[in-house]
């Protein structure tokens, strides 16, 4: 790829927080990517999303299917960002929030290992 490990993670929280941006409103308060295997693991901190947070206690189910949609508009973004800009194959991406301690877990599968990924040569600047 060209760039080392530290420079890749933080243009994967560069692009996971310029999602949840575009999508929520609001970036993330905390933030952390970890490499396993042939798997990216984001871990955040984000800030409910104001009105969701109004409903939650009285339609949390309604809320829970809020959360569901927005979620799988955000996994297909960060899928389409991360194959555009690291050219990465991946498989699926998994994507939990939890509304009372307000943490995120995405993970991201890779068709390979990702120090593969990592060590091969790339045209990208």
């Amino acid at each position: 790829m060209g760039l080392s490990e530290g420079e890749i993670k933080q243009e994967i929280l560069r692009i996971y927080n310029a999602i949840n941006k575009r999508i929520f409103n609001v970036g993330v308060k905390q933030q952390k990517v970890d490499f396993v295997d042939n798997k990216i693991l984001i871990m955040s901190l984000n800030s409910r999303v104001p009105i969701l947070k109004l409903l939650d206690s009285g339609h949390s189910f309604a809320t829970r299917q809020i959360d569901h949609l927005l979620f799988q508009e955000f996994k297909k973004q960060i899928k389409q960002a991360l194959e555009e800009r690291f050219q990465l194959n991946i498989l699926a991406i998994l994507k939990d929030y939890d509304p009372e301690t307000e943490f995120s877990g995405t993970v991201v599968v890779l068709e390979r290992d990702i120090s593969a990924c990592l060590n091969e040569p790339s045209e990208l600047p």
